[in-house]
């Protein structure tokens, strides 16, 4: 993950450098908008019980641990695009919410009990837009997008029974990439569309089903929405 991590710092990174020659004429002004929709996710879990020490789930009754149950969440954001003469790139703040739930039924460690947690992003995206379709949809300014997201992660919880104990990692950050479209254009020339993104990032939540040196911890998520952007 680190790898991949660095590789979109520096793919971004090039394709900003060589945005500074292209021509004052090929460029255009700064766009402003702002976002909103559903959203899902947030932690995601180990769920290869095999690698966790004294679990032996195949002989139990129950599921010793059941991680990151989600309910559906929203997001909202402000966002700025620079367009260059091939891409655009694009940057802003977003907020999500997502309450999540971790079950616990271990008895051979004796963790009994549910953890409810409620997850609070704020999300700075450095993302590069390609628009295509320029020809067939040019007012409909579809975007595959490809990025870096940064989040700042706000985690209020909530418990019952015996629980083992957690921690939360404040920072994470990962690759986020979607589509985005408008599909109305208005008289004084703004512009409502939709997007549709997906993320994988670091891990947030730890505890003794979800450590470091297992595989599968990290923090994930998808959302849709609508999109309004000011002339």
């Amino acid at each position: 993950m680190k790898t991949l991590h660095i590789f979109f710092i520096g793919l971004l990174s090039f394709l900003i450098i060589n945005s500074c020659s292209v021509t004052e004429k090929s460029q255009e002004s700064i766009k402003f908008s702002v976002q909103g929709g559903l959203s899902e996710g947030g932690i995601i879990e180990n769920t290869d019980l095999t690698v966790v020490p004294n679990v032996k789930p195949a002989i139990s009754s129950v599921d010793a641990y059941t991680g990151a149950t989600s309910k559906d969440g929203f997001n909202v954001g402000v966002h700025l695009n620079k367009p260059f003469k091939y891409f655009e790139i694009e940057s802003g703040l977003d907020y999500m919410y997502n309450a999540q739930k971790f079950t616990y039924a271990d008895s051979g460690n004796m963790y009994i009990g549910i953890r409810d947690l409620s997850v609070s992003q704020l999300m700075i995206p450095l993302i590069v837009n390609y628009t295509i379709l320029k020809k067939n949809a040019p007012e409909n300014e579809v975007q595959l997008k490809l990025g870096y997201l940064a989040e700042l992660n706000l985690i209020s919880v909530s418990e019952s029974g015996i629980l083992p104990d957690y921690s939360i990692n404040k920072f994470s950050h990962g690759v986020i990439f979607g589509v985005s479209a408008y599909v109305v254009k208005f008289n004084n020339g703004s512009k409502l569309g939709i997007f549709f993104e997906e993320y994988l990032g670091s891990q947030i939540y730890e505890d003794y089903y979800n450590q470091k040196s297992f595989e599968m911890p990290g923090s994930s998520f998808r959302r849709v929405g609508l999109k309004y952007r000011f002339r």
